[in-house]
C-alpha cells in the first residue's frame, strides 16, 4: 500500500470517528460486553463507544477491498480478504474508557495505524476527542488538522530538551496496579524530571511529537496502546527504544506486552536509558 495513500486513509477514518464520538457525546456509557477472561483482565468491561468506533473502523476497512489483518482491543484480530499483499491495521477504538464513565473529560483518544506484510509502519493517526483534532504521519512528517478541516494542517515539532531537570515525561499511572510499581521502580528516573503527565497509550507517542511532553515511558504497554500511535512518533523524528537502547519491532501478537522510552532528542534518551539501568 502506498505510504501517501495509507496516511489520507488512516487520517480520515480517525477524523469519522472523533466526530462520532462527539455525537454520541458522553452517553455511550452502557456496559455492552465483558472481555473474554486472560485478556485485559485489569479492565473487562467494553462500553458502547468502544463498540461504536471500532465497528465504525472495521467498516471503513472493508471498504478498501484490501487483504487486511485488523488488531484491535475488542475483535482482537479479524482477517479481511481482498486484493493485494497482506497488510496489518491496529486499532485502539477508544482509549479514556474509565474517565468517560464518570464523565471525567480528559484523556479521550481514538487511533488507527496500518503496517506493511513486514511490519514496517506505513501511517497512524491519533484523534483528540475533546480537542477535535488529529495528529497524525505522512511520508513529509506528522501533522495535526482539525476534524472539520483535515487540510488545515501544521506541522508537529517536537521539543529541543536535553536535560532530564527540564522535562515533561508521560507515563500512565492512573490504575493503582500501574501506579504503585511504577513509582517504586522508577524513583530515580520520576525525581529527575520537571513534570509527570499520567497518561499514556497511542496519544503518549503523540505527545512528544506535538511537544506537549519530551519522554513517553511505555511500561507494559498492550501491543495495541503501542502500534496504533508509534509512527507518529518515528515520522516526527522522535527516538523510540525499548529500555535497553533496542530498536522495536512490530509483531502481530495481541497479547504482547512491551518497555519502552520515546525522547525528543538524543542526548535526552540516552539519560532515560542510563537511570533505567540503575
Amino acid at each position: 500500500m502506498d505510504v501517501s495513500l495509507a496516511a489520507n486513509f488512516v487520517t480520515q477514518a480517525v477524523a469519522k470517528a472523533v466526530q462520532r464520538a462527539r455525537e454520541l457525546g458522553e452517553l455511550a456509557t452502557d456496559v455492552v460486553e465483558v472481555r473474554a477472561k486472560g485478556y485485559r483482565e485489569w479492565d473487562p468491561e467494553v462500553i458502547r463507544i468502544d463498540k461504536e468506533l471500532e465497528s465504525l473502523y472495521v467498516r471503513s476497512l472493508q471498504e478498501t477491498g484490501l487483504r487486511i489483518v485488523v488488531l484491535s482491543e475488542e475483535l482482537q484480530r479479524l482477517e479481511i480478504s481482498g486484493g493485494g499483499e497482506q497488510i496489518y491495521a491496529v486499532c485502539d477504538p477508544f482509549d479514556g474508557s474509565a474517565l468517560y464513565r464518570r464523565r471525567i473529560r480528559a484523556f479521550w483518544f481514538t487511533a488507527l495505524a496500518f503496517y506493511d506484510g513486514a511490519g514496517s509502519p506505513l501511517a497512524a493517526a491519533v484523534g483528540d476527542i475533546i480537542a477535535g483534532k488529529v495528529e497524525f504521519s505522512s511520508p513529509d512528517g506528522s501533522f495535526v488538522a482539525p476534524v472539520e478541516n483535515l487540510g488545515q494542517k501544521s506541522p508537529l515539532r517536537p521539543n529541543k530538551t536535553s536535560k532530564l531537570n527540564d522535562a515533561y515525561l508521560a507515563t500512565y499511572l492512573m490504575k493503582p496496579h500501574f501506579l504503585y510499581p511504577a513509582v517504586e521502580r522508577f524513583k530515580p528516573l520520576f525525581s529527575a524530571v520537571k513534570f509527570i503527565l499520567p497518561n499514556g497509550g497511542p496519544c503518549g507517542f503523540a505527545d512528544v511529537a506535538s511537544g506537549r511532553c519530551d519522554i513517553y515511558l511505555a511500561v507494559q504497554q498492550p501491543m495495541i496502546e503501542v502500534f496504533a500511535g508509534l509512527p507518529i512518533a518515528l515520522s516526527a523524528g522522535c527516538i523510540v527504544t525499548d529500555f535497553e537502547g533496542n530498536p522495536v519491532s512490530f509483531e502481530p501478537d495481541i497479547n504482547r506486552r512491551y518497555d519502552l522510552v520515546c525522547s525528543c532528542t538524543e542526548e535526552l534518551h540516552q539519560q532515560v536509558l542510563e537511570l533505567l539501568k540503575g
